[in-house]
């Protein structure tokens, strides 16, 4: 992304901050892409013997394996386009507000 939009020296500070956003988003997005099947794991060890589930998983790799034996690799992404919906905004945002707070602050100082 640096070289598609690099920095320019020469522009406001605003230009700088959506470049943030954009950047911030951006990472939301492999963040959530990385850490989905660990968050999939996590919900089935947690569910599981309730609401009628039968699984019974003896950990992590058990269900890990058992998963991807019975469903295959896209179980661990069922649902991750909410999730990618949910984060990049979220990030953007964060990247965004610290890149203003920050700006402010210098001001001040």
């Amino acid at each position: 992304l640096e070289g598609m939009f690099p920095k320019d020296p020469n522009s406001d500070n605003q230009v700088l901050i959506y470049r943030k956003v954009l950047f911030g988003g951006c990472g939301g997005i492999m963040a959530g892409l990385i850490t989905y099947p660990n968050d999939t794991i996590r919900r089935m060890l947690q569910l599981q013997g309730s609401r009628g589930t039968t699984d019974v998983y003896e950990g992590y790799w058990d269900c890990v394996k058992k998963t991807y034996a019975r469903y295959g690799f896209q179980r661990f992404y069922h649902g991750v386009t909410v999730n990618i919906i949910r984060m990049a905004p979220n990030t953007a945002i964060q990247f965004g507000s610290y890149e203003i707070l920050k700006q402010l602050t210098d001001k001040m100082l």
